[in-house]
């Protein structure tokens, strides 16, 4: 990643080395789903066009082939880095609006072609479905994960609850600007066709994850409430949806611990992995909530 300037205005180069992970094709449908968005007012990092007029330029190297995109620079600073005694129901409520805008949108986008169409969730590798690591899972775990998913495939898939999502919408995807109350998405790399609602989970279980206090309940209540409010300004999102919260909430939770439990020390001292380890094995194989929130009550 690098910074630069250009007539007053700064941007971010994002160079991609040589990778399977990376090709120019999805990049393109990425960008153009992100072009999307920030052209009709959702607050994502705009795409850049290069001189050329391209959203994606490539640079053959004998190692191979790599990948160069721009965005306008995002104000602020990481989510995640924003100690939360600096956050309050206002920006509770920011983030919400700023998920239901990109959801709104999503209800009318369609690609210009099937080349441009992002996967589905379950058809590419997130923090939902850690395709690479599901192996590693021990089997009593992954029998969870398959009961989890059988009640999410039986949910509908209709215009108003199912389009192109993030899907990996966490508090090291988006700026912060604390004096404009602003808060800006990026790296959309595994966006994907899927529930609007993973995207809500996924806020919820970050923020969850980063709460220092004792009373969870209490935090998840009341950032949900203010969340809502926000979100439901720009997108509907019913009880029946929010009823689901749990069940995606437990399937991100067994993703996220397939992604880190093989590799993780005890002794390190990364603040958001050493959370969320805490007796995590034990809460899934036991059937423990995520949260003990009655999300739909929550709304009256």
């Amino acid at each position: 990643m690098h910074e630069f300037a250009r007539a007053g205005r700064h941007y971010v180069l994002r160079v991609s080395p040589p990778s399977d992970e990376i090709s120019p094709y999805a990049m393109k449908a990425i960008l153009a789903w992100m072009r999307f968005l920030a052209e009709r007012g959702a607050s994502v990092t705009k795409p850049i066009l290069s001189t050329q007029g391209n959203l994606v330029e490539c640079i053959e190297q004998e190692e191979g082939r790599y990948v160069v995109v721009a965005f306008d620079k995002a104000t602020g600073v990481l989510a995640e880095e924003l100690s939360l005694d600096r956050w309050n129901e206002r920006l509770f409520e920011t983030l919400g609006r700023t998920a239901g805008q990109m959801h709104a949108l999503a209800k009318v986008y369609v690609p210009a072609s099937d080349a441009l169409r992002r996967p589905g969730w379950d058809q590419t590798g997130n923090c939902f479905n850690p395709v690479d690591e599901l192996e590693t899972l021990p089997q009593s775990i992954q029998e969870k994960r398959v009961a989890v998913l059988k009640h999410v495939r039986t949910l509908p898939k209709d215009r108003d609850s199912y389009g192109l999502i993030h899907a990996d919408f966490h508090g090291g995807n988006f700026f912060v600007d604390t004096e404009s109350g602003t808060i800006t998405v990026f790296d959309f790399d595994d966006c994907a066709y899927g529930c609007f609602v993973m995207d809500v989970a996924m806020n919820l279980f970050d923020m969850l994850v980063l709460y220092a206090g004792g009373d969870a309940e209490a935090f998840a209540t009341k950032f949900m409430k203010a969340y809502l409010r926000g979100y439901r300004d720009e997108n509907p999102l019913g009880a029946f949806w929010i009823g689901q919260l749990p069940h995606f909430l437990k399937l991100l939770e067994i993703g996220v611990y397939a992604q880190v439990h093989q590799y993780h020390d005890p002794e390190d001292p990364d603040p958001w992995v050493g959370k969320f380890m805490v007796d995590r094995r034990y809460r899934i194989e036991h059937d423990g909530p995520y949260v003990d929130v009655d999300f739909e009550e929550m709304l009256s």
